[in-house]
């Protein structure tokens, strides 16, 4: 009879001990995913799958648009080493949305190369600016900001735009002599 009873009591404790340990297991994985979460705002609607893909409710929208229909002109008169204007064309019926953010690169042995950053604590605003009645903006770009004087040689600016995932848009080139 007492080797019931402590074979009963055993087999208890061991159902005990594995309750615990799975509760404990899921109380540390949603502890995880809390810490995780909190690390960055999601706005309502938006779903991250992954580090950079983000999907809204807009990807779902068909808009009419192709990067083809936009240019990028470096407006001549206003090239520096430290800053330049452009001006963007949109002709697309649902246009891009146009912000401050670009990039420089330079004509290396044939090859287009991303320049370096002066700072990794740079920032971008994130403003959208509208076209005008000829579907145009034009933007001055402070380069020095960003990249410090630019050295002699052919440049081109890349602008990013969002179309279900982020795609560059070039100018044409400029040189700094």
């Amino acid at each position: 009879m007492n080797k019931k009873i402590l074979v009963v009591v055993i087999v208890v404790l061991i159902i005990m001990v594995i309750g615990i340990v799975v509760i404990l297991s899921n109380n540390n994985d949603e502890k995880t995913e809390i810490s995780n979460s909190t690390n960055s705002y999601i706005p309502e609607g938006v779903n991250v799958t992954n580090e950079n893909e983000i999907s809204t409710p807009a990807d779902n929208v068909e808009f009419n648009r192709n990067p083809e229909n936009v240019t990028i002109e470096i407006l001549s008169n206003t090239i520096s080493n430290t800053s330049v204007e452009i001006l963007i064309t949109d002709n697309n019926v649902d246009q891009y949305g146009w912000g401050v953010e670009f990039r420089v690169q330079e004509k290396v042995d044939d090859e287009w190369k991303d320049l370096d950053y002066i700072s990794n604590d740079l920032f971008w605003i994130d403003i959208a600016y509208e076209l005008n009645e000829d579907n145009q903006l034009t933007q001055k770009l402070d380069i020095e900001k960003y990249y410090g004087e630019l050295n002699n040689g052919i440049y081109r600016i890349v602008k990013p735009v969002y179309d279900g995932k982020y795609i560059d848009i070039y100018s044409n080139e400029f040189e700094i002599e």
